[in-house]
């Protein structure tokens, strides 16, 4: 099983209600981070959206030099294929495009990366067959499909609020990506984490899930077949 750490500083905080300084935030990600390469994690989703372009690609530099002895690879969450500058810069491995999958987008992308040389990792959030079919013919590296068992945050009836798709979705949503890994989020726990790989997905990602050690079991689980 594959498995993708999502980034939120803030809710990764030890207590919901405190209201930790700028610096104590970040050693709880870094701790988080140290606990993630070591155990196996595949993919670190470094999602920060209060932070501006500039404290984006510092932490990035930083989350970097933390993992690069790791085989984790560091994804920058971006809003639009040209902010993947930001991610070249810091040295990321890649970019997870946030938003609705949009035709050319991840072309943009390994064009912006290739022009300096390297090759880029390119996620894309995907909540329908229809993003499904954009995202394999960009041919991108993952797809993180959601919301699999708890809706997307916000109030239930707005347009871009989705409510739990379920796994027959998912496994529809796998078959569609013709081999591209798709990994399930939303809701994903230890518990129901099996039934994921056994819809199809490749693998799972969250945020909360890995804010405790309950995702280290999942290192054991086989591959989806």
């Amino acid at each position: 099983m594959q498995l993708c750490a999502i980034t939120d500083r803030r809710r990764l905080s030890v207590q919901a209600n405190e209201q930790p300084a700028e610096a104590s935030l970040r050693q709880r990600l870094f701790d988080l981070v140290e606990g993630w390469t070591t155990g196996g994690v595949d993919f670190i989703q470094l999602r920060e959206k209060d932070l501006d372009a500039p404290a984006l690609q510092s932490l990035a530099r930083e989350m970097m030099a933390k993992i690069a002895r790791s085989h984790a690879k560091l994804l920058v969450n971006v809003s639009t294929p040209g902010s993947a500058a930001l991610a070249l810069a810091a040295g990321a491995d890649g970019v997870h495009l946030a938003g609705k999958p949009v035709p050319g987008a991840a072309r943009a992308v390994r064009q912006a990366f290739r022009s300096s040389g390297r090759d880029a990792i390119v996620s894309m959030p995907c909540h329908s067959l229809e993003d499904i079919e954009t995202a394999w013919k960009e041919q991108v590296d993952l797809v993180l499909f959601s919301p699999v068992f708890e809706k997307l945050s916000g109030r239930l009836g707005d347009p871009e609020v989705s409510p739990p798709q379920g796994l027959e979705a998912l496994h529809r949503a796998s078959a569609a990506a013709h081999g591209i890994p798709v990994f399930a989020l939303g809701g994903v726990t230890g518990a129901n984490a099996p039934d994921c790989l056994a819809a199809g997905a490749a693998g799972v990602a969250g945020i909360r899930l890995f804010a405790s050690d309950d995702w280290r079991q999942l290192r054991t689980q086989p591959p989806a077949s």
